[in-house]
C-alpha cells in the first residue's frame, strides 16, 4: 500500500474513530438514564407499598427549639419516645454516660384507643410475636443522636400557623419496623391539613 493511500485513509479512520467514541458516550449515557428511571420506579413502588401496607401509629412530639421550630416550609421534629428510649438505654448502660457508643434494636409500643405508641420495652431483634395492640419501631444511635423516624415535616409555604398546633406524627410502619410520616396530627387527633382545610376528622383518615 502505497503513503498516499494511507495518507488519503487518516481522515476517515479519524471519523470512524470520533464516531465510535460519540456512540460508546451515549450508550453510556442512556444506560445510566435507563437505571436510574429503573432506580425511582423500585423507590416510588416501595414507598406506595408502604403508604398502603403499613400500620398505624401516632408519635407524640416533644418541644423544640422554638427559634428552630418552623423554616419557612418545614418544622423541625422530636419525638417523646426517644428520650424514652435513651433512658432505658442509660439503666442497661450506666458505664455509658448518655449512650454515646453505637446501637440500634427496636422499641415496642403499646397502642392506646386513639393508635398513640406508648413506650413498652426495648429489644435487640426484631420479634416474631406481638400482642395484638402491641408494634415494633427500628432505632439506631450513632455518637448519642438516635434515629428514631424523621426529623422533619415539609409543608407548604405559608401554612406554618396551621401546624403549630401539632401534637402527634401519623406514621406507617412496615414489617421492618420502619416509620413513614404521612401527617401531623392535633390534640384532638385530627390531620391538620393546612390554611385552606385545617383539619380532617380522625374517623375520615381511617386513623
Amino acid at each position: 500500500m502505497s503513503n498516499n493511500t494511507i495518507t488519503q485513509k487518516l481522515p476517515l479512520l479519524k471519523s470512524l474513530g470520533w464516531l465510535e467514541k460519540r456512540t460508546v458516550r451515549i450508550t453510556v449515557a442512556l444506560l445510566g438514564l435507563v437505571i436510574i428511571l429503573i432506580v425511582m420506579t423500585v423507590n416510588v413502588a416501595k414507598y406506595e407499598n408502604h403508604l398502603a401496607t403499613g400500620d398505624t401509629v401516632l408519635l407524640e412530639l416533644a418541644p423544640v427549639d422554638p427559634r428552630g421550630f418552623m423554616q419557612g416550609d418545614y418544622m423541625t421534629l422530636r419525638y417523646a419516645l426517644e428520650a424514652e428510649v435513651f433512658n432505658k438505654l442509660n439503666e442497661r448502660f450506666p458505664e455509658n454516660e448518655y449512650y454515646i457508643n453505637a446501637t440500634e434494636g427496636y422499641v415496642i409500643v403499646t397502642l392506646d384507643n386513639n393508635k398513640v405508641g406508648k413506650f413498652s420495652r426495648l429489644i435487640d431483634a426484631k420479634p416474631t410475636h406481638l400482642a395484638a395492640n402491641e408494634m415494633a419501631i427500628h432505632y439506631r444511635v450513632r455518637n448519642n443522636t438516635m434515629k428514631l423516624a424523621t426529623n422533619a415535616f415539609f409543608f407548604q409555604e405559608g401554612h406554618a400557623e396551621a401546624f403549630e398546633a401539632a401534637e402527634y406524627g401519623l406514621f406507617r410502619v412496615n414489617d421492618k419496623g420502619e416509620p413513614l410520616l404521612t401527617n401531623m396530627v392535633n390534640d384532638k387527633f385530627q390531620i391538620i391539613k393546612g390554611v385552606e382545610s385545617k383539619t380532617e376528622s380522625a374517623d375520615d383518615a381511617s386513623l
